[in-house]
């Protein structure tokens, strides 16, 4: 994203000569129908594999839960997610020096093969250490399937394959956590695994049968010294001041929200009194709207400010509906609150990745996926500690409403920061 603010492609052409709305329009019309079979089979193949891992992520919370290690369920989100932070530079560094198709295609079959095993051996020991290996497969796979989908939209079409890719996403996760439940009382443990190991290995090859790939340019072989370096990711997000203001913005959200994530249990079956069926609709509700938020987004024109604006905008809804169910005293009132917080967290996730690859240079675009990523897991590891601290000492009504105060302020406060560099740069942009 910090390819500063110019546009690249045909897009320089038509706003040179025609009204914004007409080179938008045009520029849309260039979604050329092998680029359409590109975003709709990798949109299919990430959502086959999204599906696998929350049914996979059922089975094994159900596998460790009644072994009486409760520490096990935190050294596996532990696990599950550490590896994305560590890894992160290097992954950033091999993702834009390596072909992409043959770097995801031989990952998908790593993970696979690394699933087949969680299912196959039981212990806890040896589940804990193949989800860390697993995860650290994965923190060079998910950079690289961010920094291709570019590729294979082109330039002036990333908002809308964004916003079909994560819509399918959407509903795969809506669907995972019930059929995951049905699996493993249907099949046992093992077999929810197995299914998510076809999932990964679907998703190798069917990533050979995309026409565009994404291989390393010339640029990337005569970039300055300060850009070869592992942490050129982080460097870029914090020289850039779009990038600056919304990473701080949305690493306090993630951290809010991680909170109300560990919170949210206890809030509906200790709190509210609600059984385990009307819990699990909560997140089903948030799921439902982000696929309706992600569809929207992916029609929004790929202007800076705009994708600034809508990413703010989104925060502050999400955080005032968090902040909302607080306040609720019966947990069907709840649903109707999470429906447009999940619709702004659809936006807000097609907003961000669209900025991160407009302001990004091609040839850094793994390095900037994997240190925004990082940047977002290391929130989300904080926030799980910090709830689990938190719950001690405060109600979980309270930590909702603290949550959705700070997601709120941070967008009100940072936000303008970005509005106003966004718009620096709109304006520098007519005049050139």
């Amino acid at each position: 994203m910090l390819r500063g603010t110019q546009r690249r492609g045909t897009s320089w052409k038509f706003s040179s000569s025609l009204p914004h709305a007409a080179a938008t329009r045009l520029a849309t019309e260039m979604y050329s129908p092998v680029q359409r079979r590109d975003v709709v089979l990798l949109a299919g193949l990430r959502a086959a594999s999204f599906l696998g891992d929350t049914v996979a992520l059922v089975a094994l919370f159900l596998r460790l839960a009644p072994e009486g290690h409760e520490w096990a369920i935190a050294a596996l989100a532990t696990a599950g997610t550490l590896p994305l932070v560590l890894f992160a530079p290097l992954a950033g560094h091999v993702v834009d020096h390596v072909p992409a198709k043959r770097m995801l295609s031989l990952l998908g079959v790593v993970e696979a093969l690394i699933c087949a095993g969680i299912g196959y051996w039981h212990g806890v020991g040896a589940t804990l250490a193949l989800m860390s290996l697993l995860s650290c497969v994965v923190a060079f796979s998910l950079p690289g399937y961010s920094a291709l989908i570019p590729a294979l939209a082109g330039e002036d079409n990333i908002a809308k394959a964004q916003g079909t890719i994560q819509s399918l996403q959407g509903a795969a996760g809506v669907a995972g956590p019930a059929l995951g439940g049905l699996l493993v009382g249907w099949t046992g443990q093992s077999w929810p695994l197995y299914l998510d190991a076809i999932s990964f290995a679907l998703c190798a090859a069917g990533t050979t049968m995309l026409r565009h790939d994404r291989r390393p340019s010339a640029r990337t072989t005569i970039e300055s010294a300060e850009s070869r370096k592992l942490m050129a990711g982080v460097s870029l997000l914090w020289s850039d001041p779009i990038l600056r203001s919304i990473t701080l913005v949305v690493a306090i959200f993630i951290f809010a929200l991680g909170m109300v994530n560990v919170g949210e249990v206890f809030f509906a079956t200790r709190t509210l009194h609600s059984s385990a069926t009307y819990y699990g609709l909560i997140g089903a509700s948030f799921g439902l709207g982000s696929i309706g938020g992600a569809l929207y987004a992916g029609r929004l024109q790929q202007e800076t400010v705009q994708l600034v604006t809508s990413l703010l905008l989104s925060i502050v809804v999400i955080g005032v509906m968090i902040g909302s169910v607080g306040l609720v005293e019966h947990i069907g009132y709840i649903y109707p609150l999470m429906v447009p917080a999940g619709f702004a967290a659809g936006i807000a996730n097609v907003s961000s990745s669209t900025l991160l690859a407009l302001r990004t240079p091609e040839h850094l675009r793994g390095r900037v996926f994997a240190a925004f990523g990082a940047i977002f897991n290391a929130g989300e590891i904080g926030s799980y500690a910090a709830g689990g601290l938190v719950l001690v000492v405060i109600a979980p009504r309270t930590v909702f409403q603290v949550a959705g105060v700070a997601a709120t302020l941070a967008a009100l406060v940072l936000g303008p920061f970005a509005f106003r560099a966004s718009r620096a740069a709109h304006f520098k942009e007519r005049r050139a």
